[in-house]
């Protein structure tokens, strides 16, 4: 399945998943349940394969679930795992977590940022960062942070579809580029009958 149709999948089942557990004032719980919901599918990986086998009716599949997570989670949740099951979207459950967590963080009017930096932070460096982006957006911020030692140094700041790069090897790379065009430019202005 190409990714745009799962992201589109990820998006309705999670968006009406929220509407829900707003109404029934649960969203705190209902993304709790699906946080163990995934950790239980991580530790048992046959579990989710028996799910998404063709094999299994897909009736059988939602018993299943209820004998799992009965009295585990809330029968919201519980009754949506059951939906998702009945319609064969079991291995879709990470991405529509994922997309819930957003849908919370913006209930909260808080950011998601993702930053790139060349080496692991410590605590206290990724504290700073956090505080600066933090005070730059006047919004509370959920930071993660990835390492790509390739980047060099500096940071790459990313906030959906915006990104900041001031990584080193961009810097690098843009001066490298300038200094072509400029060599370039002089050779034409000495040269002016060269094409």
């Amino acid at each position: 399945m190409a990714r745009n149709a799962r992201h589109i999948i990820h998006e309705i089942y999670s968006d009406v998943m929220f509407e829900l557990a707003e109404d029934a004032g649960l969203v705190e719980q209902v993304m709790d349940d699906l946080d163990a919901v995934a950790e239980v599918m991580k530790e048992e990986p046959e579990f989710l394969s028996l799910l998404t086998l063709g094999q299994v009716k897909e009736n059988e599949k939602a018993k299943m679930i209820r004998r799992v997570f009965k009295g585990r989670i809330n029968d919201l949740t519980l009754d949506f795992l059951c939906v998702l099951a009945k319609r064969n979207r079991m291995n879709f459950v990470y991405g529509i977590g994922d997309r819930y967590q957003v849908l919370m963080d913006e209930r909260k009017n808080l950011h998601r940022i993702e930053v790139t930096l060349a080496k692991e932070p410590t605590d206290e460096q990724a504290e700073k960062i956090k505080a600066d982006i933090r005070d730059a957006l006047n919004a509370e911020i959920r930071l993660s942070v990835n390492i790509d030692p390739e980047i060099l140094g500096g940071i790459i700041i990313k906030k959906g579809d915006l990104m900041v790069d001031n990584s080193v090897r961009t810097i690098l790379s843009r001066t490298v580029d300038a200094i072509m065009i400029r060599s370039k430019e002089k050779l034409n202005i000495k040269n002016p009958n060269t094409k």
